[in-house]
Formats: C-alpha cells, structure tokens, sequence
C-alpha cells in the first residue's frame, strides 16, 4: 500500500506483546510508525482536549507502550479519533492473540475494536506517568457509516472518523469543531497546530512526551495535484510545512486552529499521507469543519448521546472568525474578508499604503 493511514496499531501490539519500548518494535515494522516530525516537547496544558488511544492495561506495558492512535474530546463524554483507529482493529484477531472472537455488531463483516480493549490518556504530558492524568474507559465504539477504508482502491481513508464513548466525564476542556462562520481559520496558507505522541521520522518509533508544531493549510488544487484522485475535497483537508508532519502513530490527533488566548477549533483528524515530512506529500485530514463532515458528525454525536443516554452538548464553535496570531499583522483584516474580490481590493489597498507609509 503506497499511502499509509498515520496509526501505530501493529508497532504498539508488537511492543506490549515483546514487553519492550515501542520505539524498539516499531523498527521491525519498516513503514509503520508514529510521530510529529519536526516539531518539540509541550505540556499537555496546551491541548488539553488531546488524549491518547491506548489499549486497556489488560494488554500488557505502560500506556506509552500501548499508545497506537490520537484523539479529542468533542463532548465530556466523546473522543473523536480516527475511522481507521477503530474500524477492523480489533487486537484479539491480529495474529498477537488466539483467541480471536470476531465481533461483528453491525453485520458488515468488519471486527472493530471492543470497548473493552481500549481506554483514552487525558491531562499526560508524559504517557509513561501514571502520575499525570487519568485513564478513562470505553463504553462505546462507532464510525462514521460511510467510511471507506480503501477509497478508489488505494488503501486511503474517506469519511474517515470514529468516536470513543467514555466510560466517565472527562475533567479536560472539549474543543469545538469550527463553525460555519469560522472558514477564515482554516483557509489556504493559515497556520494550524498538529500534535500527538508519533514517531519523529518514518523509521522511528512512538514518543513518550507530546509533541507539537505549526504548519499550514495547503490549498485543494496543490493537494490534488500531490495526491490525484486519492485526494477528495469534500472529505478531506491537507496541510504541511517544510521539514514538519505528522506521521505514524499520530493518526487521530487533532489539526486545530489557534483562535487565541488559548483558544482553538478543530478543523481537521490526521488521516494518511506519503511517508512523513516529504516534498509534495502533505499530511491529509479530515476535513471535520467542512459542511459535508460538520453535519455528519452533529448527527453521529446526537446519536451516541441518545443510545448512551448523554447530556446533549455542542460541538460546533462560534463566532471566532478573526484569525489568532495573525491579528498584529497589517493584511489581517484582509484574511478575514470571505468574498475573494473583496479580499483582493483590501489586499491591494493595504499593500499601498504601506508603501507610501
């Protein structure tokens, strides 16, 4: 398969099984890895809606070692992670177990994984201290109905999206999807954060401690143009910076947009992409904030809320249409402009006026 989904789900079974450092069994995986490429060690305080997809302790290792996917709190109750992090993956027919008893609740043939071989890390910086955070249990565990894992044939993910019902509240903050008034975070060339315990490199293993860094939206037509026709706009978003990526294991994580003051929305799942940090080869995410996938997931959660019997809550953002770290700048007024022609004219008077300034 030429384009990987970013998960770690053989690395991180390889390690619990071998009882070693995933970095250690990650290395006999060749391709299969996890990691935020280019980016630096933060305190979980800076997204604290991040959690880590682990295996249940029953499996063995601390929860570094059964770290294999990234996920948000979107609700106190509900993570949104990943399609392919929860579809067919359950560990007990991954030839680590034998006893195998393939679960089938929506008669598709598919063996996703059991809420009872999954928990979710919150408030750990360092998944190796128990000290930190909690780890919560699950409850539930859906996907989105029309995930394809296999879109046109090439082994991508489309509509790709799970969710993890908790077993209890979660204490961390829940990010909310940006809005319908809210595209000027994520439009073309805008910085937005990718974060997650993945591999440094595509021949690393998963990291102990967080990590983070800024890249930037990459417009529709260049990914298209990287990516052919595994690329679909409807469902899909791509960014990318030189030297910066996510990569194996980060699946699932959040591409969230800085609002300010601490403040972000998410736009975007990690999903796949050619190797990690490579020219011309962005990551690609989900496209959460889009109209296509914003719906479909309003609908997803207020169906989980009702089945598990949950408090309705939002999940969608509002009214922060003014770009965060951009503010200072003198074309920022333009960046919020929606209308392109507008936009162009703001631009230009701008640029003008500076010059004779």
């Amino acid at each position: 398969m030429r384009r990987r989904p970013r998960f770690a789900l053989l690395t991180a079974l390889a390690a619990i099984s071998l009882l070693v450092p995933a970095s250690a069994g990650a290395q006999s995986k060749g391709s299969v890895e996890p990691r935020i490429v280019g980016g630096s060690q933060v305190s979980i305080s800076q997204y604290p809606w991040q959690g880590a997809v682990v295996f249940d302790p029953s499996e063995g290792g601390n929860a570094q070692q059964r770290q294999f996917c990234g996920g948000s709190l979107i609700t106190s109750r509900i993570v949104i992670t990943a399609g392919h992090c929860v579809f067919d993956t359950d560990p007990d027919c991954l030839g680590f177990v034998s006893t195998c008893i393939p679960s089938d609740p929506g008669g598709d043939g598919t063996t996703r994984i059991d809420p009872n071989d999954v928990d979710v890390v919150f408030g750990r910086t360092t998944l190796s201290d128990d000290s930190q955070g909690a780890e919560i249990g699950v409850s539930g565990v859906a996907y989105q109905s029309n995930y394809d894992g296999d879109y046109q044939g090439d082994g991508v993910p489309r509509f790709d999206v799970g969710y993890l019902v908790l077993n209890a509240p979660s204490t961390q903050p829940p990010i909310h999807i940006a809005g319908t008034d809210e595209g000027a975070l994520w439009d073309a060339g805008s910085p937005v954060d990718i974060s997650g315990w993945g591999s440094i490199k595509e021949s690393g293993g998963t990291q102990d401690t967080l990590r983070a860094t800024t890249v930037n939206i990459v417009s529709d037509s260049t990914c298209n143009s990287d990516y052919g026709p595994d690329f679909d706009s409807t469902t899909m978003v791509c960014a990318a910076a030189p030297g910066k990526d996510t990569c194996f294991g980060d699946s699932g994580g959040p591409l969230q947009a800085p609002v300010g003051g601490g403040v972000y929305r998410l736009v975007g799942i990690t999903g796949w992409g050619d190797g990690c940090a490579r020219p011309n080869a962005p990551g690609v995410y989900t496209r959460v904030a889009g109209p296509t996938m914003r719906s479909l997931i309003a609908s997803d959660v207020s169906s989980l809320e009702s089945a598990f019997r949950l408090a309705p809550e939002s999940v969608s953002g509002s009214g922060a249409a003014t770009p965060r770290a951009s503010t200072t700048h003198p074309l920022a007024k333009c960046k919020r402009i929606r209308d392109k022609k507008k936009r162009k004219r703001c631009v230009k008077k701008v640029k003008k006026k500076l010059k004779t300034a």
